[in-house]
């Protein structure tokens, strides 16, 4: 965090001074990564950034979770009173940062990628708000404060300006290009609706159907949640031993899979009742119409992208793969929180080999 009243953003060799156990961990990260610089050579080089924005970027964070819910219509919740000062990079300008300190820098050294414009989280939905030709006072609207909510943080980068960097993209343009690429690709992240919530508690945390008018409501079906999810958890032993296999209802995710089907043949051996489920993973609404329609006692599940026609494909698709796998596999399990429900999660992992008969690439790897 850097004092209100500095008129010099703190260099790279300025004390680093968490305030919170998140951001210490940053500091303690950096600090074990330096000692394997220093006692065994490792080549490191440290870059320390302000905030980043643009395209893809998941809506948990600030800028696209504001164009998002000025999308909609709806309210954008501030924590506190908006005061907080950012400093806010385009991805563009950072991404160039990066390959030049990475061709120009010095190992072992720490960069600092920064800019001198410092804007206050209030500015930034209000500048948003003239995006949608929203008015501010009617949208913007006050919640609770984060926990440890730094009011400042400005870097000092003239080091990196020395290799050659300086930023390009000014703050206008950059909004702009964020804002027109969420506008053309509102789907890009599936059902986001937990993390436009004011206070997301988790990645994919339950938010659906909530509506401007619940800025800073309190939603009581986490108290039978919890109570289910005891009762779940903490089972008697009578319970567990009296338990009847009639008593049980698996569904299941990944029906075409090796593991998915190995799982329904278990199921049909061990006389236990199951269903596969027909929802995708980061569809919040199609898991729980299964979960509706199903009414399982446990959700299992195997399903995740793999590869057409070979594993070599999630690489060059990287996105794709990421959205069914672990964004769409965290919401599966959200789901079942939500409901009290255990989920046991199945994933092998695939490791190939490669020589002149079987050459990367060509779906024949071998191990």
């Amino acid at each position: 965090e850097t004092d209100e009243d500095a008129v010099v953003g703190n260099h790279e060799a300025s004390q680093l001074l968490p305030t919170n156990p998140y951001s210490a961990t940053k500091a303690g990260a950096e600090m074990l990564v330096m000692a394997y610089g220093r006692s065994y050579g490792l080549p490191v080089i440290t870059t320390r950034g302000n905030n980043v924005y643009g395209p893809n970027q998941f809506p948990e964070k600030l800028i696209p979770k504001f164009i998002l819910l000025a999308m909609k219509g709806q309210n954008l919740p501030i924590h506190g009173d908006g005061s907080n000062v950012r400093s806010y990079l385009y991805c563009e300008d950072v991404a160039e940062a990066f390959e030049i300190i990475l061709h120009k820098g010095e190992v072992g050294h720490v960069y600092n990628i920064g800019t001198d414009k410092e804007r206050r989280v209030l500015d930034v939905a209000s500048d948003i708000c003239k995006l949608f030709s929203l008015d501010p006072n009617a949208v913007i609207k006050f919640v609770n404060n984060r926990p440890f909510n730094d009011q400042r943080y400005f870097l000092n980068h003239e080091k990196l300006n020395n290799l050659g960097w300086s930023e390009r993209t000014t703050w206008e343009e950059g909004l702009r290009k964020t804002m027109e690429w969420y506008v053309k690709n509102p789907d890009w992240w599936g059902d986001v609706s937990g993390a436009l919530v004011p206070h997301p508690r988790m990645l994919m945390m339950p938010g659906m159907g909530k509506s401007s008018s619940d800025v800073g409501s309190i939603d009581t079906s986490s108290v039978s949640n919890n109570s289910a999810l005891k009762r779940m958890v903490n089972p008697s032993s009578k319970n567990i031993h009296h338990a009847r296999k009639s008593s049980l209802k698996f569904l299941i995710y990944g029906r075409t899979g090796w593991i998915g089907g190995l799982l329904g043949k278990i199921c049909d051996k061990q006389g236990i009742a199951y269903n596969y489920g027909k929802g995708r993973l980061q569809d919040r609404v199609q898991l729980l119409a299964d979960i509706q329609n199903v009414k399982p006692t446990h959700v299992l599940n195997a399903a995740g992208v793999t590869g057409r026609p070979n594993v070599d494909w999630c690489e060059s698709h990287k996105p794709e793969t990421i959205i069914t796998n672990v964004v769409g596999t965290l919401t599966l399990a959200d789901v079942c929180r939500e409901h009290g429900l255990l989920m046991m999660n199945f994933a092998t992992g695939c490791i190939f080999e490669y020589d002149a008969g079987h050459p990367i690439g060509s779906g024949i790897g071998f191990k």
